[in-house]
């Protein structure tokens, strides 16, 4: 209602300032809204699966109009139809003559964004029926709720869009764009001095019934019963290929890293999460030096500090439920000849490669935009592989204790158990305080060497607390195997 009342004084204003064109952003946020948010929704709550109604003997026309029922009283729909009323209202009030055509365009409007909306979910319902292309719906979605943040470091000055400069042709492409939108073609036949009303109205009929031909192609297809399938592409010159074989590793623990690695790239949710830290701090690199804690103002050494310290805490996503993802496929560890410490160590390094290469991108990053001297570049780098190999063994810990089954085409499946998330306090309080002790020091006192010698003792013992973690691990393992696998198998 909050939201109606601001779309409703808006259109007011925007009409008493004589700029009625303006109009056409507030229709471009029902439209954006309209087909956007429901695909967030879905994906943590799907709704009705039409494929079970064409069970039911009804003809194909009952069944698009309960399709298109189905999607008029959507939650996003009664959102958008309030705040296309709410317009209207402010219309009425500042601009009464244009009120019945107003009427008549929103009503079409509406009508091809419900229209719209059942052919977006049909699409994301497709996609969802195989593996893969749940994978790729969750990566999509996960994007979708990064792009609100990159509009919020926008608008409160973290990053100068001002710095960003397009082509010029590309202005004539996003105008001509513009107006054959349909925000766009509403706008354009609202205002009679305007163009051809004609052939701007007709237009948008025409998407209308494009919407139509294409909703009843879509709903006709599943009325008869199609089925989507995986598809499967076979090589006939080599049916098999050969392992890896990784330097310094033997034969079974490098086919465990190459297991857990395919596993990873296949995981969309863990590349998102990945990539996510990387963007933002390319997009702070490139902003101006803002105020308060904007990265913009600080030092490159101070840059690349945070930026190591959020990646090697990024590893607990996979490290602190290492077999969530193998889920029944734990019971397959169990009956492999290699012991259970092997495995806990493949698992360790093909995550650590993962988060190494994107702190390497990352750095590479930093380095571009910021100077970062030499023996503090050393010193943070070491300081993060330290820091990873200890969140890497309390991850194998963690995973022993607190096991979790993962589902990987769920976006409300969580990485790792409500007790692993309060049990890494326990790692990252006592690693961030001798982090900040030492940070302080070296400022407080002016000691330059501080950081390089701590951060070289630190990965010293953080090897031998990873060896330590680790036993420990196998130990609780052993003599809890049942209650792991039951966990993982649920």
């Amino acid at each position: 209602m909050g939201s109606s009342v601001g779309f409703c004084v808006g259109t007011i204003f925007i009409l008493r300032g004589g700029k009625p064109q303006f109009l056409e952003l507030l229709l471009w946020i029902v439209f954006l809204f309209w087909q956007v948010f429901p695909l967030t929704v879905e994906g943590f709550s799907p709704g009705m699966n039409f494929r079970e109604v064409a069970r039911y003997p009804v003809s194909l026309r009952l069944f698009v109009m309960l399709n298109v029922a189905y999607g008029s009283f959507d939650p996003a729909a009664l959102v958008g139809l309030l705040w296309l009323l709410s317009m209207w209202i402010g219309i009425l009030i500042e601009r009464p003559q244009w009120a019945i055509p107003a009427a008549f365009l929103f009503l079409v409007f509406a009508a091809l964004n419900v229209l719209c909306n059942r052919i977006v979910m049909g699409v994301f319902e497709r996609f969802q029926s195989t593996r893969k292309g749940r994978e790729r719906v969750v990566a999509i979605l996960l994007v979708l709720m990064i792009l609100p943040q990159m509009i919020n470091l926008a608008v409160n000055g973290v990053v100068n869009v001002s710095r960003f400069h397009l082509p010029a042709w590309t202005h004539g492409i996003v105008n001509g764009f513009l107006y054959v939108s349909p925000p766009g073609l509403v706008v354009e036949s609202l205002l009679p001095a305007k163009g051809n009303v004609l052939l701007t109205l007709g237009l948008l009929l025409g998407y209308v019934a494009l919407a139509i031909l294409l909703q009843v192609r879509q709903l006709r297809a599943t009325y008869l019963g199609e089925i989507y399938a995986e598809t499967f592409r076979t090589n006939v010159d080599l049916k098999i290929k050969p392992g890896w074989k990784l330097p310094g590793l033997s034969e079974s623990v490098s086919a465990i890293v190459e297991k857990e690695l395919r596993y990873i790239r296949l995981n969309s949710r863990l590349l998102v999460s990945f990539v996510y830290p990387v963007i933002v701090f390319v997009f702070v690199l490139l902003g101006k030096p803002a105020r308060g804690m904007a990265f913009g103002g600080w030092t490159g050494t101070g840059t690349l500090g945070a930026f190591s310290a959020l990646m090697a805490i990024s590893v607990s996503n996979m490290a602190y439920n290492t077999f969530g993802m193998d889920r029944e496929g734990f019971g397959r560890w169990l009956l492999s000849p290699l012991p259970l410490n092997k495995i806990l160590i493949a698992k360790s390094i093909a995550q650590g490669v993962v988060i190494a290469i994107v702190y390497a991108v990352g750095a590479a990053a930093v380095l571009f935009f910021r100077h970062v001297p030499l023996d503090m570049f050393v010193a943070i780098t070491t300081g993060f592989v330290a820091l990873l190999i200890i969140h890497l063994g309390a991850g194998t810990v963690i995973s022993v204790f607190w096991p979790k089954r993962v589902e990987v085409t769920q976006v409300k499946s969580r990485m790792t158990s409500s007790a692993a998330g309060l049990a890494s306090l326990l790692v990252m309080l006592p690693t961030g305080a001798i982090v900040a002790i030492v940070v302080v020091a070296t400022w407080s006192l002016n000691l330059r060497w501080l950081p390089l010698v701590a951060s070289a003792l630190g990965l010293v013992f953080s090897i031998q607390i990873y060896r330590w973690l680790s036993a420990w691990a196998v130990r609780h393992a052993n003599a809890h195997l049942e209650e792991i696998a039951s966990q993982l198998g649920v």
